[in-house]
């Protein structure tokens, strides 16, 4: 980011130290002031709770209260996330879909979404609007403005895609017998992680399995498998020769893109197209309305699958992502 603002992940390369109370102090030294942002809608996630609870420690075992700051965004205002960011630093409120009470149809999900969609995908919006407004140097209220501009673009991108040629064809290639494969590069491919997750629960109550393309786990796609490409520009060069190597195997290929013109959209089987215009260097909108616009994949499937008499049990549908998120 601009104005000397850094991003670090948990999960990068070169985080100094195994617990947060380790790399606190280091990133203090080279960054100054840090912030432990946690985004989790149970306030409950095993992996932040135990972060925000060494650095909790850590800040009371040498009082560097102006130091250090543990902020969250969640569902659950009595969680014991919530508990520690009260204390430490600030709680954001944003609700997700309420309890569905036992469902006999898929359809009950269609308007609320499965599996904590609502929160996430609100949390995304919320995160990238104040990635917009800190690129601006704008005001706190311009992020909110942005989160306004950014829900109402993404409900048309959804009902577009809902009705698109694309969505038949996936839907029609997940309910067959055949592996799929997730693919993105960057903000891609955590588009790409994100929606395999769910259509993972799907797939694997049919006795298939889902596959996300870079990862040490992925096997080689045989012929008839799907694979689903998540590209801004469509000419990711390493996407690209993902699509080449797939086609050569006899597998077909779903492109979600912003350029239908492209290289990557050249080799699809079927392509949903997300035009965005963006100026090099800003938050890009594309990644947020390509999340909306995959995240009814799952449920349109189960709902595919009920037509044809194939009936899921209703917990997979209140799934989270992982049990050890």
């Amino acid at each position: 980011m601009r104005d000397g603002k850094i991003v670090i992940d948990r999960g990068d390369v070169g985080f100094p130290g195994r617990e947060i109370s380790e790399a606190a102090p280091i990133l203090k030294q080279r960054f100054g002031r840090v912030c432990l942002l946690i985004n989790s809608g149970s306030g409950r996630s095993i992996t932040p709770l135990v972060d925000a609870q060494n650095l909790a420690s850590y800040i009371g075992k040498t009082g560097a209260h102006r130091d250090y700051t543990i902020d969250l965004v969640t569902s659950d205002l009595q969680s014991p996330l919530a508990k520690i960011a009260s204390k430490y630093g600030n709680v954001l409120h944003l609700m997700g879909r309420e309890e569905v009470a036992e469902a006999e149809e898929a359809k009950v999900f269609r308007d609320v979404g499965i599996m904590e969609d609502t929160f996430i995908l609100g949390s995304g919006v919320l995160f990238h609007a104040i990635a917009e407004a800190l690129y601006d140097k704008a005001l706190p209220s311009k992020a909110h403005e942005y989160a306004r501009e950014i829900c109402l673009e993404a409900g048309k991108v959804v009902e577009k895609s809902l009705t698109s040629e694309f969505y038949e064809f996936v839907t029609r290639k997940l309910e067959t017998r055949s592996l799929c494969f997730f693919g993105g590069l960057g903000s891609s491919y955590e588009v790409a992680r994100m929606t395999a997750v769910r259509v993972s629960h799907i797939k694997r109550a049919i006795g298939d399995q889902v596959y996300v393309a870079r990862e040490s786990s992925t096997p080689a796609p045989r012929q008839g498998d799907l694979l689903i490409v998540i590209s801004s520009s469509g000419e990711t060069e390493i996407v690209s020769t993902w699509c080449k190597s797939f086609k050569r195997m006899g597998g077909q290929i779903a492109a979600v893109v912003g350029n239908a013109d492209s290289t990557i959209a050249s080799m699809a089987d079927s392509v949903l197209e997300i035009p965005v215009k963006n100026e090099p260097g800003r938050p890009n909108r594309f990644y947020v309305y390509a999340e909306f616009a995959l995240s009814p994949l799952p449920i349109l499937l189960v709902e595919s699958l009920e037509a044809k008499g194939f009936k899921l049990p209703e917990y997979i549908l209140r799934w989270h992502q992982s049990v050890t998120a």
